[in-house]
């Protein structure tokens, strides 16, 4: 091995000990590096940065030009252009090679949040039901591979149809084209797959899924700030992140972290949404904060977002999320329906979808 192609092999391998900033993995594992040139005692490295971004951020070149100090070497980092973003509510450019993965797709919607249990998950589909019902074509986009919820929460076991090689139609439900690793599996069948493979799955929901005209694509996210969260950074041009919280001091503080990682590969942030805010009683009205009072305050003045939506505690939205019937459809009239009616007008102005292209499917 010639001199030159060791030295850029010790650099590959001093770059797995730098992490980019807000997610768990290296550079390297991530697929950041998309090329290494030695050059008079320097490394160039063509970097590919998520989000669109045209340059790294501090912590990251330092910890880059770090790295490769102890073997003599200097760092000199080059990344693409990316694309300009569009005007609201016009087809959208993405920002890497990739991005033209949804070309048919007006706005692409994240649903996140660092913390489980919040019930992340409630608010995607109903906002996804919500924005089906105000005449917006939609899809739902369940990422999380480990505990995929949409077969329970949308009420099918339907699996996707082949569309012809290696594409498949997404199964339609309450008038929202939905797409879930649950689509695919029994039950009993537990997901035991690498960072990598779970990378490779989203891709191929993004790519491969025959996701058609739609006006909003919702993406209910998985806890946490890794591999799913950036490959769909990297992947996608997204319209806007939806950042839901529960009252607890203790999920307050792993969704401003959410917030953050968001805010670093440059994913616009919509607002905050705190779910299981308060319980009103029936017979008196009188409202009680079960889990805590003021977390979506919190988070809201943290990150300098507003605060979109207070869901309370209902027991009937648990009771039809649990019969495959959103709260948004089996109950229309209820509080909490008219809540995420009003979340998705919120939203849907916040990221330019204006009028609907075209009726939403029904099932």
């Amino acid at each position: 091995m010639s001199d030159d192609k060791a030295n850029l092999e010790r650099a590959r391998e001093a770059f797995r000990s730098v992490t980019y900033p807000g997610f768990p993995r290296d550079i390297v594992t991530l697929g950041m590096i998309a090329g290494l040139e030695l050059l008079d005692g320097r490394v160039r490295v063509n970097l590919r940065l998520p989000g669109g971004r045209t340059e790294p951020p501090d912590d990251l070149r330092r910890d880059m030009e770090a790295a490769l100090a102890p073997l003599g070497l200097a760092c000199e980092i080059r990344t693409a252009a990316p694309a300009a973003s569009p005007p609201a509510g016009a087809s959208r450019a993405a920002p890497t090679p990739e991005a033209d993965l949804l070309p048919e797709v007006r706005a692409v919607l994240a649903v996140s949040s660092a913390k489980g249990g919040v019930g992340k998950s409630t608010v995607s589909t109903n906002l996804a039901c919500a924005f089906a019902a105000a005449g917006f074509a939609t899809g739902l986009l369940d990422a999380d591979v480990y505990g995929p919820s949409l077969p329970i929460l949308m009420g099918t076991e339907e699996r996707p149809k082949a569309a012809g090689g290696n594409q498949f139609h997404p199964v339609v439900r309450h008038g929202v084209k939905c797409i879930s690793m649950g689509l695919f599996l029994d039950e009993k069948s537990p997901v035991i797959w690498r960072g990598p493979m779970v990378a490779g799955l989203l891709q191929q929901f993004l790519r491969d899924c025959v996701w058609g005209a739609l006006d909003v694509l919702v993406i209910d996210l998985p806890p946490g700030t890794g591999d799913t969260q950036l490959t769909l950074a990297q992947q996608v041009r997204l319209d806007g992140a939806l950042l839901v919280t529960t009252p607890q001091e203790v999920a307050v503080r792993d969704v401003v972290r959410g917030l953050r990682m968001f805010a670093q590969v440059q994913v616009p942030l919509l607002g905050v949404v705190e779910n299981m805010s308060h319980f009103r009683c029936p017979a008196c009205g009188a409202e009680e904060a079960l889990f805590g009072h003021g977390g979506g305050e919190r988070v809201a003045e943290a990150s300098g977002l507003p605060l979109l939506a207070r869901v309370p505690v209902e027991p009937d939205v648990r009771a039809h999320g649990d019969a495959g019937e959103p709260i948004v459809c089996a109950a229309p009239d209820s509080e909490a329906a008219r809540i995420f009616h009003e979340l998705a007008t919120t939203v849907g102005e916040r990221i330019g979808l204006g009028a609907a292209r075209t009726s939403a499917p029904h099932a």
